[in-house]
């Protein structure tokens, strides 16, 4: 994973965390390896169980960050968090759902919303997709 990689995952957390979430897992992939997919964050709060794809942007030069999460990105989620959820039966009952955390970070490193942190450098796009279900 890169630094920019690093810090946006990061941030994402905490956001949720801020937001009542409670962390399950960070980079999860099944033991049958990373072609099989990777989450970045799985996290739930009351019974909405998330799996967070995080995406850092340092400009919009090659797009947003939810044009990064194309088709064949999506299947790849889909498979991925219903894998987790066959894998821990204990979150069948939950509502699943696949957000982009979208995260703008200069080119320096840093995040967009200055030192005083005023503007939140996180955007969430909640279900961005459907057939999750």
């Amino acid at each position: 994973m890169t630094e920019l990689g690093k810090i946006a995952e990061d941030l994402a957390a905490e956001h949720y965390k801020r937001h009542g979430y409670t962390i399950l897992e960070r980079n999860y992939f099944p033991k049958f390896g990373k072609r099989m997919g990777e989450l970045d964050i799985v996290c739930f709060k009351n019974q909405d169980l998330v799996f967070v794809e995080v995406k850092a942007r340092t400009s919009k030069r090659f797009g947003s960050s939810l044009e990064a999460v194309d088709f064949f990105k999506q299947q790849k989620l889909v498979k991925t968090a219903k894998l987790y959820i066959q894998l821990h039966p204990q979150y069948a009952n939950y509502n699943p759902r696949i957000d982009v955390a979208a995260v703008d970070i200069d080119p320096a490193g840093e995040r967009s919303g200055g030192v005083d942190n005023k503007q939140e450098p996180v955007i969430i796009l909640t279900n961005v997709v459907e057939d999750l279900n």
